[in-house]
């Protein structure tokens, strides 16, 4: 009977608190926030941790929404057994979804000590949490730390398993494949596997356990190999690698990288180099145990899958333990002969060979003689198979076949394979070839002496090798298949004449005109010798300035003068199969650009007789502008020579005008007239207000009048100022043409705006009534106006930085201002909002010498920010730029004294309905606001906590209150005219808010006792 009522009173007991905790979702978060561990057992025991079990209502998306996960995490560390218990009671499958749940569970088990934690290592893999999670799983941080808990234990055994459940590999489906070139997406169910370590814990693996730990990585590489490839079509191997793991040049060679790359095919080169690992630990130590090795290789390396990157792969692992792999490796070796694409695929790589090297002496003598009868046997027919009778391909092949083991050649074999034109170098040494779609490896081009044997040369000597012997051509016929990685050519020989230019530049210089023969030398030679002397002027490599530029000069005169009587066909090169890496005659104008900017750059300490020289500059710098490139269709979308994309862009867009100029002849060369300009402008009196000479003006132009590109438009926006100083009523009359008004024209046009709003701020050119009217002209377009082209600057930004400049630095630019106003006239908040944001980076929070400098010498500045932002809020509807006031509210520059800026910013955010774009400058201003003007506080608070916070969008402090903003509370509370307005914003903070601002009743609470 007393049981009975225990058990009657209990069941009560249940029911009230049942009944309380599902009053409402205030009521059972507020429960399990002060509940302490000792409920744990009895809560569990009575079902209230019964809705973790359920499946979620949508299980493709989540929050966090369940108290009794927040409770099971905060009791967890005094309650850690209990705890696992209830989370192994939970069931967790497809049936019964909840990511929340998972969720928590994980960030649960990351805190475990090691012996809960191997409570749970089972359940994560045989319930696939990983799997499960596929869609949620970022970076894995939770796994990195259970993996460093049992690291420090040395459970090894428990790593294992959580390592299985972390390398799960995707199916087919989940995958997703599309591309029947390249495997292009992750096998693995983690967004960065890397983050989680496992790569990096497995091979910590003990000896024990090395065998499961090879198990585990050889099946989860196999399950990944049949992921990416499919039954191959070709009679070399039966799978077809996608994945091919290209980026693994020798599997002899590879290491263990922490960060190899960023693609996911980096983590599957991991893995490769974890097993790599594991067979030098096993196979490596264990080859006298023939038995042990055998088995090891049979039940693990044996069954990986018959693809090209496996094949490799075995060839290294086989190459471990030759003498006990002696029947493996004779089949790998004669398997060349079964097929008919041997180049790409069996001996394409360096395994094959270094394999044949190591386990070539293990064979039986017959197999020996065997192989090398078939090796000059099969390659010989190839090589009189092949159709261009130049080739040397599989002579080739064969030659470094026999190179590897040379040592083991009888002397009638050597002498037959010398008979058959092969080549046997005893120390050859195999490196990377080629390998489907591209190149292992790098090519690493030579020239054809050493560079100190070429620096020994008279120049005259390099100048007639480099047009006889030293031709590409004559060059190139001197390679062999050996070749291909280190080949002969005129890059490596161009090297070699760029690299000694630096160490006589004058005897170069001297000699600047045998570097140039239009039909005789090459012209890549031409543009060795011109970068030669480019570098050596940029970089100061050897003393400059008293060198005799007569014959360099010469020498790009001579350039120009051929250029004018045959024009330079820039795409001649291209055509070229052979030598298409080689610079072409574009090339050459580039450096001659480059050579022209270095001397008269006076930054980089080059002194230059200009006087001297000055007719050949301006010759050969207008003869550049004159030359084709760019042309319009360089700057079209289908046939755009340089092009960009934006991150989520489906299509490539035409690069900025900008960025097209500097990569082209013209867009340097007026870099270049520019300086010529500047310098030529010295000879000109003081006194003098025009300093352009004639023939300047006559060039600027006429190339003006022909230009018909947006790169070379906005050079002559850009540097519209440097020309304009130096006759402002020339330059000004150039206006129309320089932004033209004819609607053909109009990409034109809006190039050059472009320009000059990428260029800085001049105040008597700012004033000038032609270039107001070019300011109110733009303010007026759209980016329906602009051609499909990336911008380098935004003009809308432009326009918007322009006149915020203006407005603090000129006393006589802002309100009544016909272009000030009619800026704020127009309808687009977000060019207004960029004029505020960048006065707030720049004036108010942001640190710029300039801006910093002006605020402390002109008291008017400091004014002029206050009158905007009352201008504004008196003034102006739309929220958006109010938002970008965020920056603005900063105490540090004494531009705004505690009192007005609590105001005004209070009635910002009422403006704003509590949102800002950036709050840090708020957070650390508001206690000493609350101290000066607490009741303007209080409504900051209330606005920003409350309103835009709780019942608005902006949710960044929703986790928690930041210990400024709890001061703060506590200086209001503390304020008799306030405490009344913070106790009823508390309130309705913890009412609407929840329980991230639970914490708020210690205000409260403070305040009663005081």
């Amino acid at each position: 009977m007393i049981f009975m009522n225990k058990n009657i009173q209990q069941k009560l007991r249940v029911d009230q608190l049942r009944k309380f905790v599902n009053l409402n979702p205030d009521a059972r978060q507020y429960f399990y926030s002060k509940a302490d561990e000792r409920w744990l057992s009895w809560l569990w025991e009575n079902g209230f941790f019964d809705v973790i079990k359920q499946k979620a209502e949508d299980p493709t998306r989540y929050g966090y929404k369940l108290p009794e996960l927040n409770y099971l995490a905060k009791v967890v560390e005094k309650e850690p057994i209990m705890v696992v218990d209830i989370i192994l009671a939970v069931p967790i499958s497809v049936e019964n979804f909840n990511p929340e749940v998972v969720d928590r569970f994980l960030r649960i088990c990351s805190g475990l000590p090691a012996l809960e934690l191997k409570r749970m290592v089972n359940k994560i893999r045989d319930e696939r949490w990983t799997q499960l999670m596929g869609a949620f799983n970022e970076w894995g941080f939770e796994y990195e730390k259970m993996l460093q808990t049992l690291i420090s234990a040395n459970d090894f055994d428990s790593i294992l398993i959580l390592a299985e459940a972390i390398l799960s590999v995707r199916t087919k489906k989940e995958i997703g494949q599309t591309s029947r070139e390249f495997f292009s997406d992750n096998p693995f169910y983690f967004n960065d596997i890397g983050y989680t370590k496992v790569f990096e814990y497995l091979l910590r693996v003990d000896d024990k356990n090395i065998e499961k730990a090879i198990a585990l990585v050889t099946s989860t590489m196999i399950q990944i190999m049949l992921l990416v490839g499919e039954e191959s079509k070709d009679e070399v191997f039966k799978v077809y690698d996608k994945l091919l793991l290209f980026d693994v040049d020798d599997f002899f060679t590879l290491e263990f990288g922490e960060r190899d790359g960023f693609l996911h095919r980096d983590d599957v080169k991991k893995l490769a180099a974890v097993i790599k690992n594991y067979a030098e630990r096993t196979f490596g130590k264990e080859c006298s145990d023939v038995k042990f090795t055998n088995n090891l290789y049979d039940k693990y390396f044996k069954h990986l899958p018959d693809s090209r990157s496996m094949w490799r792969l075995r060839l290294f692992v086989l190459s471990l333990c030759p003498g006990v792999f002696k029947e493996e490796l004779k089949k790998a070796f004669f398997r060349l002969f079964e097929v008919e694409r041997y180049y790409n695929e069996l001996i394409s790589g360096t395994e094959y060979l270094k394999a044949l090297r190591i386990g070539f002496s293990v064979l039986s003598d017959d197999d020996k003689r065997k192989y090398v009868k078939q090796v000059i046997g099969y390659f010989v027919k190839k090589d009189q198979e092949k159709e261009n009778e130049k080739e040397n391909w599989h002579i080739g092949y064969g030659s470094r076949i026999l190179s590897v083991i040379a040592d083991q050649l009888t002397e009638e074999e050597k002498q037959v394979a010398a008979k058959a034109k092969f080549t046997i170098h005893p120390d050859y040494e195999p490196e990377p070839s080629i390998k489907i779609g591209g190149f292992a490896g790098s090519i690493r081009p030579r020239g054809p002496i050493t560079q100190e044997a070429f620096g020994k040369l008279p120049i005259d000597d390099i100048a007639k090798k480099i047009r006889t012997e030293w031709r590409p051509e004559k060059l190139r016929e001197k390679n062999t298949s050996e070749d291909f990685h280190n080949p002969l050519n005129a890059e490596g020989a161009g090297e070699l004449l760029r690299v000694d230019i630096s160490k006589r530049l004058q005897d170069y210089v001297n000699n600047a005109n045998l570097f140039f023969e239009r039909d005789i030398l090459d012209q890549h030679y031409t543009y060795s010798f011109l970068r030669g002397v480019q570098e050596v002027l940029r970089g100061n490599k050897t003393e400059v300035s008293d060198i005799n530029w007569d014959n360099l000069i010469a020498l790009c005169v001579t350039i120009k003068k051929s250029g004018e009587t045959k024009h330079f066909d820039g795409e001649k090169r291209e055509r070229d199969t052979f030598d298409a890496w080689l610079s072409g005659w574009t090339g050459v104008h580039s450096a001659m650009t480059d050579v022209v900017q270095e001397l008269l750059t006076e930054e980089r300490g080059v002194k230059i007789n200009f006087p001297k020289y000055r007719d050949g500059f301006f010759e050969i710098i207008s003869y550049l502008l004159a030359y084709l490139d760019p042309i319009p269709a360089d700057e079209e979308p289908k046939t755009a020579t340089i092009t960009t994309s934006s991150p989520g862009a489906k299509e490539q867009m035409v690069s900025d005008p900008y960025s097209m100029a500097i990569n082209t002849v013209r867009g340097r060369a007026f870099q270049a007239f520019a300086l010529f300009m500047y310098q030529d402008g010295k000879k000109i009196s003081k006194d003098e207000k025009i300093k352009i000479s004639s023939d300047v003006k006559g060039l600027y132009e006429a190339v003006l009048k022909k230009e018909n590109t947006r790169a070379l438009m906005f050079m002559f926006g850009h540097y519209l100022p440097a020309f304009y100083f130096r006759d402002k009523e020339w330059t000004r009359g150039l206006l129309p043409q320089i932004f033209p008004t004819e609607p053909e024209k109009k990409h034109l046009y809006t190039a050059a705006w472009e320009g000059y709003l990428s260029n800085n701020l001049y105040e008597e050119m700012f004033f000038s009534t032609e270039i107001q009217k070019l300011y109110e002209r733009g303010l007026i377009l759209t980016d329906a106006d602009y051609p499909k082209q990336k911008h380098f600057k935004e003009p809308d930004k432009g326009i918007a930085t322009h006149l915020a400049l203006a407005f603090m630095y000129y006393k006589d630019f802002g309100f009544g201002h016909v272009l000030f106003d009619a800026f704020w006239k127009k309808t687009d908040s977000e060019q207004h909002a960029d004029f505020v944001s960048f006065l707030g980076r720049m004036f108010v929070y942001g640190s710029n010498s300039s801006a910093d400098e002006l605020l402390k010498k002109e008291p008017r500045s400091k004014q002029r920010l206050r009158d905007l932002w009352d201008w504004m809020l008196k003034n102006y509807k739309n929220a958006k730029p109010f938002v970008e006031f965020g920056s603005w509210i900063s105490l540090e520059k004494d531009i705004f004294d505690p009192i007005w800026l609590a105001e005004y910013t209070k009635k910002t955010l009422e403006k704003t309905k509590g949102s800002l774009d950036w709050d840090y400058g708020l957070m650390k201003s508001i206690i000493q606001l609350a101290k000066k003007a607490p009741k303007d506080t209080l409504e900051i608070a209330r606005f920003y906590l409350l309103e835009g916070g709780v019942r608005g969008t902006n949710r960044r402090f929703a986790l928690h209150i930041d210990n400024e903003w709890l001061e703060t509370l506590n200086i209001l509370y503390g304020t008799q005219s306030t405490r009344s307005g913070i106790s009823s914003l508390i309130n309705n903070l913890i009412r609407e808010g929840g329980s991230a601002f639970w914490g708020l009743e210690s205000v409260l609470s403070k305040g009663k006792k005081n």
